[in-house]
Parts: C-alpha cells; sequence; structure tokens
C-alpha cells in the first residue's frame, strides 16, 4: 500500500518501543503512520481519523492455545472490537469500505457432520458443532462477525484465510513450532509432530498480501465473501515436517508421529475459483521457496 502511494495509518496495542526492525524501518516512509490504539476500548478507537477510505481488520484474539483456555474472551473481545470498528466506519461522512478477515474455521462444523466438500467454496452451509467445545469459541466469534458485517449497512469484504504463514507470524501456528523444536532437537533426535495425517494447503503472506491489494484496487463487487489462500499443494503435517528437516539440513532427525490435536480438521483446503475470478492472477511462490524463506527468517528471530 505504501509503494502506491496510500496513507496508511497502522493501530495495535503494541508500544513503539517493543517494535522490531521491520516494523521501525517500514514507519520511516513518511505516509505510514502508526497509532496505539486499544480496539476494545470504544472511545479509543473513535478517536481514530474518521475519514478513511479502506479499513482493513486483521486483529483478534487468535492461537489454539488461547482459544482453548480463555475462550469465553475470545468470544467476547473479537465481537467487540469488530463493533468499535463498525463504529468508526459508521461515523464517517463517507463511509469506507470495510476489508474483515473472518476465517477458514468456520467450516469446521460442516467437516465435523461431513457435509463439506473439498475443495471447500465459500457456499459451503456453515454448520454449528457442539457449541460446549471450548475450540468452537474462535469460529462463533467469526460468524457473529460475519453477520455483523452484513448488518452494518457497510461495503464490506469478508475474506476467510486459509493457513497464511510466512516471516513475522509469531510461535502461535504450526510452521514456526516446527521450526523452533527442529533447531532445539539434538543430534540424532526425534521431532514430535502432532496430527501426521491431516493435510492442509499452506499459503505465503506475499501472495495473502497482494491479493488484499488486487480487492483495494478493484471496484466494489457485488461479490461479498472470499476464500484466501491456495488450492495446491495439499500435504499432510509430516510430509510439511519434512519439509522443513530438509531445509534444515537436519536427516539426523527422525519423525514421532503423535495423536491428532483436539478439535483439528483433518482437511483443509480452499476452493479459490471465486478468489481468482475476482482478483489480479499472481503467481505463488512454491511451498519450497516460502517455506525456506520462512526457515530462514526464524532462524535469525529464534537465536
Amino acid at each position: 500500500l505504501i509503494k502506491n502511494c496510500y496513507q496508511v495509518d497502522l493501530t495495535d496495542i503494541v508500544d513503539p518501543k517493543n517494535f522490531d526492525n521491520d516494523l521501525n524501518n517500514l514507519l520511516l516512509t513518511k505516509n505510514c503512520n502508526y497509532v496505539k490504539c486499544d480496539l476494545l476500548d470504544f472511545n479509543q478507537v473513535l478517536s481514530l481519523f474518521n475519514n478513511y477510505d479502506f479499513i482493513i481488520h486483521l486483529a483478534a484474539l487468535v492461537g489454539v492455545e488461547k482459544v482453548i483456555s480463555d475462550s469465553y474472551n475470545v468470544l467476547c473481545k473479537n465481537q467487540t472490537m469488530l463493533a468499535n470498528i463498525i463504529s468508526l466506519a459508521q461515523k464517517n461522512s463517507i463511509k469506507p469500505r470495510l476489508i474483515f478477515t473472518s476465517t477458514s474455521e468456520v467450516y469446521a462444523g460442516s467437516q465435523f457432520y461431513k457435509t463439506i466438500k473439498y475443495p471447500t467454496s465459500e457456499n459451503t452451509i456453515l454448520t454449528l458443532p457442539d457449541l460446549s467445545l471450548p475450540r468452537t469459541s474462535y469460529m462463533l466469534s467469526k460468524i457473529y462477525g460475519e453477520a455483523m458485517c452484513h448488518a452494518s449497512g457497510l461495503d464490506c469484504l469478508i475474506l476467510r484465510p486459509h493457513n497464511i504463514y510466512g516471516p513475522r507470524m509469531g510461535m502461535k501456528h504450526v510452521i514456526p513450532q516446527l521450526i523452533k523444536k527442529i533447531l532445539s532437537t539434538p543430534p540424532n533426535g526425534t521431532l514430535d509432530v502432532y496430527s501426521p495425517e491431516h493435510t492442509r494447503t499452506f499459503c505465503y503472506v506475499d501472495f495473502a498480501v497482494a491479493k488484499i491489494l488486487s480487492f483495494i484496487e478493484s471496484p466494489p463487487s457485488n461479490q461479498k465473501i472470499f476464500n484466501l489462500g491456495v488450492d495446491e499443494p495439499e500435504i499432510k503435517i509430516k510430509e510439511l515436517a519434512k519439509i522443513l528437516l530438509k531445509i534444515a539440513n537436519r536427516n539426523d532427525i527422525s519423525i514421532n508421529e503423535l495423536e491428532n490435536t483436539q478439535g483439528s480438521p483433518s482437511r483443509r483446503v480452499p476452493d479459490i475459483k471465486k478468489l481468482n475470478k475476482n482478483t489480479n492472477y499472481i503467481e505463488p511462490p512454491t511451498i519450497i521457496e516460502g517455506i525456506t524463506d520462512t526457515f530462514n527468517w526464524y532462524i535469525n528471530f529464534i537465536s
């Protein structure tokens, strides 16, 4: 966005003294500004600039550990943040376009009841699983968020990201967790891999960002919901671990296949025909290219 001469405001609860080099370098550009703001605070949100053309809402309480251990706050706070963002957008005299990041988890109930097809399209009927299960909290917060967008009266674009990965993604996802394990495994050790037979398609972050930019630079459409990801290659988690071991040049490590993670879907593959039809064609990097870049970044981050 900055390269295309947009004026960009970034907001988060992070104190600037805790920024990494990537973010500090980004903020050196004159058309990028950081505003510290707690999106749970209604008054702070409404004090933000009120004449945006686009609001891209990426914030959420996320991560399997967080979702399971703090499911009540996941439900409440994700809804509150979106409600405050919608209030900010509605306050504008010229209403901005709101881009809301939902989740591929919205399909989890449909998978549980075996009513899902693969690749999974956006018109899949969403089904609710057992609401007492803590892992449903994140999915429910996003389904409710999608409904809020539809009811808001705003021009909303709803994206359902599928396993987006890359540098700076934190440590709460499978790829950085496996990288950390590999780097700490002694010679001739073993690598624990959960849900080894489960399959995913992994989408490199640069591809996802380019698709979002394509939406921003396209005129509004009647189409409101899009899967965001890639549909190939579909690989098993144990194959992902083998790729990482090869990149790390650790053929001394053997894989220890463990049980499936509770609530983890056995398969996740998005249908992206609708995404590709409504955005510019972009060639995604290969899985080897993307994971190599990610691995090389995390070597420095973890060390």
